[in-house]
């Protein structure tokens, strides 16, 4: 029982920076930052710049999309 709550915990530990990630741009709560949501935290983002980001070209930024352009560098998380 006690090595499943440690997992539990690290499994915790290791999803928390990407859903915090999410929240510092989602604006309207709909786990999804559109560009006019990121350019709150980025106000010299272009669409250009945007479109990297948006890797299935809907127009949203999803967890995933969001935490590979983290680890990419693409962008970088605001300052809390």
């Amino acid at each position: 029982m006690r090595r499943v709550a440690v997992g539990a915990m690290l499994a915790a530990l290791f999803a928390a920076p990407t859903l915090a990630a999410i929240s510092d741009y989602d604006t309207n709560g709909d786990n999804l930052v559109s560009f006019d949501e990121m350019i709150v935290a980025y106000p010299d983002l272009t669409e250009d710049l945007f479109a990297p980001i948006d890797t299935s070209t809907d127009g949203l930024v999803d967890e995933a999309e969001l935490t590979a352009a983290l680890e990419a560098n693409l962008i970088v998380k605001p300052a809390e």
